[in-house]
Formats: C-alpha cells, structure tokens, sequence
C-alpha cells in the first residue's frame, strides 16, 4: 500500500495545500496534513480500529446521493483511496471530486489483485467458510485502458466460472490514478454481459504472464491454512471475534 510519505514526494504536496480527504475515515493519514475529512462514518465510529479525528473539519456525507457542500476549486489536493470500489454508485463524488478540488489521486486495488480467490477463512464473516475473489464488498474494477481510467462492475457470478478463478497475480496490488483539473474516466455496465465477459477475458489476456489459474470452487486449501482457521474458531480468534468485541 502507497505511503503518506510516498504520495507527498511522488505528487509534490506542500505543507501549505488545502487537502481534501474522501473516505478516509477508517484509515486516517498520519503524514498528510488534511483539511477536510468527508465520509460517512467520522473516524471515532470506524468499526475496525476508531481513532481520533486529525484532519481539521469533518463533514458527514453520503457521496453516493449528495454532493460535497464545497465551491469551485476549493481544494489544492483531493485524496480518494479505497473507497470508490465500495460504492454502489461511484461516479456522482467522481464528477464532484474533479470540481472542487484542483488535482488529486484516486487509489484503488488493481483489477488482477481483487479477482484473487481468497483462502478459506472461517473466522471472517464477511466471506464465511468460502473462498471469494478479491474482498467480497467491492462492487467495481478499476484498470487503464487507452490511457483512460476505466470503471466496470465487478460481477462475481461471472467471477465464480471455471474460465476466471484466479488464485494468484504478479502485478500491483493498487491502481494509482493521478488527476489534474479534471478526471479522464470511462464506466463501463453489464446491461451487455457478453460485453463484459469480453472485457474480463481481454484484461486477462493482456496480463497473463503476471496471473495463475487454479480451482478454486472446488480447490482444496493447503492443510496448514485449515488447521490454523480451526484453532482460531476455537480460540474466539480472527477478525469476526475482534468485531464482534468491537461492537
């Protein structure tokens, strides 16, 4: 995952930029001085890990159905990381993002790490004792494509055929998609889903050498990941529990 420290020095933010922070709640920078916080969750309520709020002001924001209370250019620097493939409707605080804020980064798992079946894992009740591709909540693939930003559903019904169970990838595990003045971005549907198997065949195609095949519906896990699963169940261990504790 791309440092605080990184996204400074590689996109030259200055001490003195007004940043705006979307989505940023559960993960708060720690290196970044942010203006702005908008979510819909303030830090203090984050299930996983609530912490203090850093950023100066926080506004309580649906970006799915309302637009960001902001003027024009506002913002210097608009930071978006890991939040637009959670979306049901992604491209509403897109167009918003692009108009208050002067450039930013939008920063989202690469396509081929969020189509990797995940291992067993009984203790995780967002998946339960079955391997998904990528994090089971993600409603969207983002990759490049003729230098455009490309949006299309992640469909798991597609996902779960022999033809796409992908069970390791060589590439980069985020998508980094600087922005300036205004972001060039393409949404794909599945109104068309031949269209859309057409479109996931063709990424894999293009990216074969960095992705393993397996099978993964019917795959075996390795007895090590069982064994561990078992004593974590048994032990009130693993991220369902800590969860659970939390609440």
């Amino acid at each position: 995952m791309i440092t605080d420290r990184e996204i400074i020095s590689r996109f030259k933010i200055k001490p003195k930029d007004k940043v705006l922070d979307i989505g940023g709640s559960m993960r708060q920078r720690e290196e970044i001085r942010v203006d702005t916080l908008v979510d819909i969750i303030s830090p203090e309520e984050a299930p996983y890990g609530p912490s203090k709020l850093q950023a100066t002001h926080f506004v309580r924001l649906d970006v799915v159905k309302q637009k960001l209370p902001f003027k024009d250019k506002e913002f210097d620097f608009c930071l978006c990381s890991h939040t637009l493939e959670d979306l049901t409707y992604p491209f509403l605080v897109i167009e918003e993002m692009e108009r208050v804020a002067k450039r930013g980064l939008i920063v989202t798992p690469s396509m081929g790490a969020d189509m990797v079946f995940s291992h067993i894992n009984f203790t995780d009740w967002l998946t339960g004792a079955r391997r998904v591709p990528g994090l089971g909540h993600h409603k969207w693939f983002f990759y490049k494509r003729r230098g455009k930003l490309r949006i299309i559903p992640k469909n798991y019904a597609i996902l779960f055929t022999h033809r796409f169970q992908v069970v390791d990838w060589r590439g980069e595990d985020e998508a980094l998609n600087y922005w300036e003045e205004g972001i060039d971005y393409e949404a794909g549907d599945d109104l068309n889903i031949h269209k859309l198997i057409d479109e996931y065949k063709a990424y894999i195609r293009n990216n074969n050498s960095k992705i393993t095949f397996g099978r993964a519906l019917f795959f075996i896990d390795s007895p090590i990941i069982y064994i561990k699963e078992l004593a974590k169940s048994l032990l009130n261990r693993g991220e369902g529990f800590k969860y659970r504790k939390e609440l």
